[in-house]
């Protein structure tokens, strides 16, 4: 229980709201290397929690790149508004 209580305390700590969700992704290294998988456990505006194997290999910097499929539900004025499918 002492583990969870800890990692409780820094979620009070962030900024923005995280969202659970479990989505495939990838991690582009440096644009010219094999792309490495990974899972997005949660999400917020300002960052996220991945599920990554060989962590040790991943440089301070990457682009995290994933791919949603989505259904327009507004459009107006140059702007689209969307629903993840």
């Amino acid at each position: 229980m002492g583990i969870f209580r800890s990692a409780d305390r820094f979620r009070d700590l962030r900024k923005s709201t995280r969202y659970e969700v479990h989505y495939p992704a990838h991690i582009d290294l440096d644009g010219k290397s094999p792309l490495a998988s990974c899972v997005i456990c949660d999400i917020s505006a300002l960052g996220a929690k991945l599920t990554v194997r060989g962590q040790e290999q991943l440089p301070s910097e990457f682009t995290l790149l994933f791919r949603r499929r989505c259904r327009v539900v507004h459009l107006f004025d140059g702007q689209i508004g969307v629903q993840f499918v």
